[in-house]
């Protein structure tokens, strides 16, 4: 009985002993390792880049949107060009380091920076190329002493279902699926016409500002999650398959603006690009460790 009581008291001791061990390591101090992920300006290191995006309506419209421009500005006015000599010293108050334009970084890149080389040298008049590429990239680029611009725009194939996209009616595959109704409540093509009819009436710097507003752009950005998104939802998501493939495009922009930074010398990168763009390259900038966003309204003047 005395070796059964003994064995028993033995068997506590253990079970207590190791409970203590236990606490101990639970108390001890945290591994330096986690430390650094409750510290994570530490873990990142100690220097940062700053990013800006421009947002912009496409001043030679390839008409490739739902939405097809209706009105129109003569970009070469005296008017327009003393606009966007405002708009060019506004920009250039960000002191960017680099301007990357939405032009596809593959396969333009060498194109439009022979143009640029030209351009400084007097070989290569932009007065007749209307387009937000020469006319706000290349001026802001010259204007700051820059050697080059950056293309940085992607493309992203269709990945969803394979149909017969000739005899292929949206609205009819959505009515046979319950979700036309839903899909077109709000009228997303009301509310672009009455933005594209500002741009008549507004100054360039102030239209900018009018795009640029967060509201604004999350307004644009909504059309994704509520039309686009729901065709076919339950059977081929074309629509949620059409959403990702406008997300993966950004985010193949965002690798590519990631890319072109040098952290090492705290860039200040500017992004040109559709409006439609802004508010998902934002919160990529924004969620990144490594870039400070700076919104573009903070330095465009009236």
């Amino acid at each position: 009985m005395k070796n059964y009581f003994a064995s028993i008291l033995f068997l506590f001791l253990l079970i207590s002993c190791n409970q203590q061990n236990i606490k101990s390591e639970l108390t001890s101090p945290t591994p330096t390792a986690i430390n650094t992920f409750e510290y994570a300006d530490e873990f990142i290191g100690d220097k940062k880049a700053k990013a800006m995006i421009l947002g912009v309506f496409h001043f030679s419209s390839p008409n490739l949107d739902a939405y097809k421009e209706k009105f129109n500005i003569d970009i070469f006015s005296k008017e327009k060009q003393n606009e966007l000599d405002h708009l060019i010293s506004d920009l250039a108050k960000f002191k960017p380091t680099k301007i990357l334009v939405e032009r596809n970084r593959n396969t333009m890149d060498s194109t439009i920076n022979d143009k640029f080389q030209k351009y400084l040298k007097g070989e290569f008049n932009i007065d007749d190329k209307s387009n937000e590429v020469y006319q706000i990239g290349f001026r802001l680029a010259k204007k700051l002493g820059h050697q080059r611009i950056y293309a940085s725009d992607a493309t992203s194939d269709w990945f969803g279902a394979d149909l017969d996209w000739g005899n292929y009616n949206e609205d009819d595959y959505m009515k046979s699926r319950g979700q036309y109704d839903k899909a077109t409540r709000y009228d997303y093509n009301a509310l672009w016409a009455i933005e594209d009819s500002l741009k008549t009436v507004q100054t360039l710097t102030e239209h900018f500002r009018f795009l640029n507003n967060p509201k604004s752009t999350l307004k644009s950005h909504q059309q994704y999650l509520t039309n686009n998104v729901l065709t076919g939802a339950g059977d081929l998501y074309l629509g949620a398959d059409g959403v990702a493939r406008w997300y993966r495009r950004n985010l193949r922009i965002f690798s590519n603006a990631y890319d072109i930074t040098d952290f090492s010398s705290e860039d200040r990168i500017l992004l040109i690009y559709g409006q439609g763009h802004v508010w998902q390259l934002r919160q990529f900038f924004t969620d990144s460790p490594d870039y400070d966003y700076i919104e573009v309204n903070d330095v465009l003047t009236e």
